[in-house]
């Protein structure tokens, strides 16, 4: 009897002990997206972007702030607005002063509807979440989740038009924060990530969210994506995305009013300033006249931090009103990637090694004067004769314009013997990992970039023509400076 009794305990230690691991595997129940009405997330946080090679070496970082608002509740959906705010952190010409912080690089606000499961409903303007550079609107907080239960290492799979799916893997809680979060692990990549194919990008994007149990979206997030270039096997580009949630806040009677209206006036305000841009010259009128009117109402309206996208408006308006019809645009950091130079926008950043000089160039660094960008080969019978040239336009113009040679080829040993040879006055850059970037199909090719690096004139070959063209735009771009 005492043996049985023995026996019986052990078997019930048994059925506990599986009992407890059974328990443990379960993480949670069925979770949603819970939110009420005037609701509001705020992110912070930052994203760090970096190329690696053997031509170009880049690295840049950006502060990240994401609002998203709930405007309104249904049964099964919610109505959101999302504001996303970023500021470059390291430009030297944006350097915060004793009293403000640097400017905004980049304001976006968009409204758009999400369902209990986190499902963002057709109608919307969000785009892709960027695979170079940080998104615009940052709204990865927002998981797409499961019907069923959450359980240990469980996986489910969300879909992104025109790209992979994305592989979900539940792999436990952890504390984030005062809080015991899902953590949660997402892969998409493309399916050659194993073995690059040479005619194309492979790209890998790693999501891990610690997900808030209660509310059904991340406490915090980290997003990490990795490129290799087209035959290599090695990632060439890296960015991290690392926000956490900082406030979680229901704003009630008029501070909830005053952030909608603030809201609706932008909306409405960026959507009659689209229809104008279109044609500006006809409606230079009518777009004054609609800056004049949002400053009025706004300077009746109580100020919120949505206030941001009204003034992101006004600039792009007042600059098209100049003259200036180019956007602030984002640049990845990548000297080789999808985006090209072209005229009438920023052209793409990057860090080259100076052939002449142990130092390197960034050419973000030489805003303020127009920028001659000489891309040529240095076997070239035309090369002394382009050289010559831009030597001259140095001399001529040098309080004005900065000359960068721009060799394709990476020969140090020819670039400085022709180099010494032609008494060149300017830096000359390994150009040989621009080709993507700057298109350099054939040379020679000379870009012409005004103060704000835009670029102002393209010119591929050679001729008298040629050098007629570049000196007329940069008498212009001198002028207009």
């Amino acid at each position: 009897m005492y043996f049985i009794l023995i026996l019986a305990t052990g078997l019930g230690l048994a059925q506990a002990e599986e009992n407890k691991t059974a328990k443990s595997m379960q993480v949670a129940n069925n979770i949603s997206f819970r939110v009420q009405g005037a609701q509001e997330l705020l992110y912070r946080g930052l994203f760090t972007e970096e190329a690696r090679s053997s031509r170009v070496q880049f690295q840049r970082s950006y502060r990240v702030e994401s609002r998203c608002l709930v405007l309104e509740t249904e049964k099964n959906s919610s109505l959101l607005a999302c504001l996303t705010i970023l500021k470059q952190r390291n430009n030297p010409a944006l350097l915060p002063t004793i009293t403000s912080e640097p400017p905004a690089t980049s304001v976006r606000l968009e409204t758009f509807r999400c369902d209990s499961k986190g499902i963002i409903q057709p109608g919307h303007n969000l785009g892709k979440k960027s695979l170079e550079g940080p998104s615009t609107i940052e709204y990865g907080y927002l998981l797409e989740l499961p019907k069923t239960k959450l359980v240990e290492n469980d996986t489910w799979e969300t879909n992104e038009d025109g790209r992979p799916v994305c592989i979900w893997t539940v792999l436990g809680t952890e504390m984030v924060q005062g809080v015991k979060c899902i953590k949660l692990i997402g892969t998409q990549q493309t399916e050659d990530w194993g073995k690059t194919r040479a005619d194309r990008q492979a790209w890998k994007r790693t999501d891990a969210v610690w997900l808030h149990p209660q509310l059904g979206v991340a406490q915090k997030l980290e997003r990490t994506i990795e490129i290799k270039e087209p035959a290599h096997n090695e990632p060439s580009q890296k960015s991290t995305l690392r926000v956490e949630l900082e406030t979680s806040l229901v704003y009630p009677g008029q501070l909830f009013q005053d952030r909608k209206k603030e809201i609706q006036l932008a909306t409405n305000y960026r959507e009659s300033a689209n229809a104008y841009i279109q044609e500006i010259g006809k409606y230079t009128a009518q777009t004054k006249a609609l800056i004049r009117q949002v400053k009025t109402q706004s300077e009746i309206m109580s100020q919120t931090p949505y206030r941001d996208a009204i003034t992101q408006t006004t600039k792009r308006l007042e600059n098209i009103l100049k003259g200036d019809s180019s956007e602030s645009v984002i640049m990845p950091v990548s000297a080789t990637s999808l985006q090209t130079a072209k005229l009438g926008y920023k052209a793409p950043d990057f860090i080259a090694q100076n052939m002449l000089k142990q130092e390197s160039v960034r050419l973000a660094r030489l805003e303020g004067k127009s920028i001659l960008l000489v891309f040529y080969n240095p076997k070239s019978p035309l090369s002394t004769e382009i050289l010559d040239f831009a030597r001259t336009m140095q001399t001529n113009h040098g309080d004005s314009v900065t000359v960068l040679g721009m060799s394709v080829i990476d020969d140090n040993e020819i670039v400085k013997k022709q180099a010494e040879a032609s008494k060149l006055n300017f830096a000359v850059l390994n150009g040989s990992g621009l080709r993507s970037s700057y298109g350099l199909e054939s040379t020679p090719k000379i870009l012409l970039l005004d103060a704000k690096g835009i670029v102002r004139l393209n010119c591929l070959g050679w001729g008298q023509e040629t050098q007629s063209e570049i000196n007329s735009e940069l008498k212009r771009n001198i002028d207009k400076d």
